[in-house]
């Protein structure tokens, strides 16, 4: 594995989609959410959110040469999950299930207002990541306590690329076979 995301669980990787790429998957979000194909989920009660929004899964397969090269070893898809987040929207502290093994949260859309993602490295020093449309974190989301703060502002849109290492312990998830 890549030293560096291995000593930090995470890393920055700005420009991982550009400008134009991260309006476009946008776009489909607002689309979809039109269309009555976003839904409310637990961990964020009034953020609309999708599983395996088609145009993020195409994105999820085009980026697996990128991401391997970025964790420094093979790595495969297992899905895409979205949302689009409401002014004063929390992201509680957490660890993610075995299919986020190797994750990116994407910022697609802000508006002005920042909002960083919170990440526990592995001496437990606590960093915060501002992403402008385009730019990625990759970070081990199933070892690093991950979260954000009450949203400041009216929206902001991320995707979450996730992945398994093809020779590691969670290599069985890919395809997210465990949700099944």
């Amino acid at each position: 594995m890549n030293p560096s995301l291995e000593q930090n669980n995470y890393l920055y990787v700005p420009n991982f989609l550009t400008v134009q790429e991260a309006d476009n998957l946008a776009q489909a979000f607002f689309f979809a959410q039109r269309d009555g194909h976003l839904s409310l989920d637990s961990q964020c009660p009034s953020s609309p959110a999708i599983y395996n929004l088609m145009p993020c899964v195409k994105t999820l397969v085009k980026k697996v040469p990128q991401i391997s090269e970025l964790c420094g070893e093979d790595v495969l898809p297992t899905y895409v999950y979205g949302r689009i987040y409401s002014k004063g929207e929390v992201l509680a502290r957490h660890r993610d299930r075995d299919a986020c093994e190797v994750s990116l949260t994407v910022n697609l859309q802000k508006d002005e207002t920042g909002w960083p993602i919170w990440i526990q490295k592995p001496n437990e020093e606590e960093v915060s990541i501002n992403l402008n449309p385009g730019d990625a974190m990759m970070y081990l989301g199933c070892v690093a306590d991950h979260w954000r703060e009450a949203y400041q502002g009216n929206m902001q849109t991320q995707v979450f690329f996730h992945y398994v290492r093809a020779d590691g312990p969670r290599a069985y998830a890919y395809f997210d076979k465990e949700r099944r």
